[in-house]
């Protein structure tokens, strides 16, 4: 494919940053917006669509489930979302560009994350963009209340245990960012409207603490809480894609990242 000038909207978090370095590779120049590069979204203007190609609308108020699920957030995150929503969609709207929105698997959730996600889904069919509803994405990420639930476990297990707070029951399909970002490329470059991008199969939360309890050689603990999970499969597959990183693989490239991170 010809060289192309990509805007990333939310171009430095877990996705957003692999996918911008892997456009870069493919020689294509990318401009990343987001908060943690100074750029606002809710008061971005229209001229960095103007200057590109393509849009790939990644940056949402988001986390893991102790995040999500907190109800003091709650506000915020419907207030966060509708106002990003409202800018992004209104400068796509006006410009016309190609883009790319990425949902999730909890769509539709009555809470702020799925309400917020539904509407943006919707949006984005009315002005003729591509959707990916994604499954489950991990991989190495800052921890902060929005880090998800790899990076928490393989943190508590490099201090000596893994911990889990709740049973561990709970299921996800775990993909690892690499896969996911081929995927979202695969997507866009494809005659597809839409596709759901997961793991091949369910895997319980304590299913993932053994396996980092097991390359760290330590022991695990899990907490009394039930655990939420929403059981949908996905069933719009993206034609000719497969995922590559087995889960034993991508957790110890989390490992890996997370020692980087520590300095050990």
């Amino acid at each position: 494919m010809a060289e192309m000038r990509e805007l990333v909207l939310g171009g430095e978090g877990l996705i957003g940053s692999t996918l911008v370095r892997e456009l870069t590779n493919r020689g294509h120049h990318v401009t990343s917006l987001d908060l943690q590069n100074g750029c606002d979204l809710r008061y971005v203007d229209d001229q960095p669509f103007h200057d590109c190609d393509r849009v790939w609308f990644l940056a949402w108020d988001t986390g893991g489930a102790k995040y999500l699920e907190a109800a003091d957030q709650q506000h915020q995150q419907y207030r966060n979302n509708s106002e990003l929503c409202l800018r992004v969609f209104d400068a796509l709207y006006q410009t016309k560009k190609p883009f790319l929105f990425t949902t999730s698997q909890l769509a539709g959730l009555p809470n702020a994350y799925g309400t917020t996600k539904l509407m943006a889904w919707h949006w984005t069919a009315n002005l003729g963009g591509k959707v990916a509803r994604l499954w489950n994405v991990y991989g190495w990420e800052q921890p902060t209340i929005k880090s998800h639930v790899v990076t928490d476990l393989v943190l508590s297990g490099l201090k000596g245990q893994v911990r889990c707070m709740t049973q561990g029951t709970e299921q996800r399909r775990f993909l690892y960012k690499t896969d996911c970002v081929d995927a979202l490329i695969r997507l866009f470059d494809s005659e597809q409207d839409s596709a759901e991008i997961a793991a091949g199969e369910w895997v319980s939360i304590r299913q993932v603490a053994e396996e980092v309890a097991r390359q760290l050689n330590v022991e695990t603990h899990f907490g009394s809480i039930k655990g939420s999970e929403f059981l949908i499969d996905p069933v719009e597959p993206l034609s000719g894609w497969v995922p590559r990183v087995p889960l034993n693989a991508g957790i110890a490239s989390v490992i890996e990242d997370a020692r980087r991170y520590l300095g050990r």
